[in-house]
């Protein structure tokens, strides 16, 4: 079956909403495969490069840009946020270990003199 550039690019903005909703519920696991979803839907769009001005034209219709800027904005904050987690891990991890390292340590002053 043949898809037109409309519905193709009406099913990339459903994705792309999909998309959006796993971001805001931090369902990171299942955002890989919309993500290979959408780029197969990319993929059948560009193949169809004899009908851009068209293309541009419904693009432009359906406002996918505005979209296309908040999944952007909502990867971008959710890539900071899990940077910071895992700084916030790593720092506590090596406190966690120095203070474990007090104990191990030779102990000079409990011997009887």
């Amino acid at each position: 079956m043949v898809n037109s550039v409309e519905d193709i690019l009406i099913s990339y903005k459903k994705c792309t909403e999909h998309i959006i909703e796993i971001l805001k519920r931090e369902e990171f696991d299942s955002l890989k495969d919309e993500m290979e979803k959408r780029q197969c839907i990319l993929n059948e769009l560009i193949s169809k490069t004899d009908k851009k001005s068209k293309t541009k034209k419904i693009y432009k219709k359906i406002d996918i840009r505005e979209i296309e800027e908040e999944v952007q904005k909502l990867m971008k904050n959710k890539a900071l946020l899990i940077k910071k987690k895992l700084k916030n891990i790593s720092v506590k991890k090596t406190a966690s270990s120095a203070y474990g390292n007090i104990g191990s340590s030779a102990k000079i002053f409990s011997k009887k003199i």
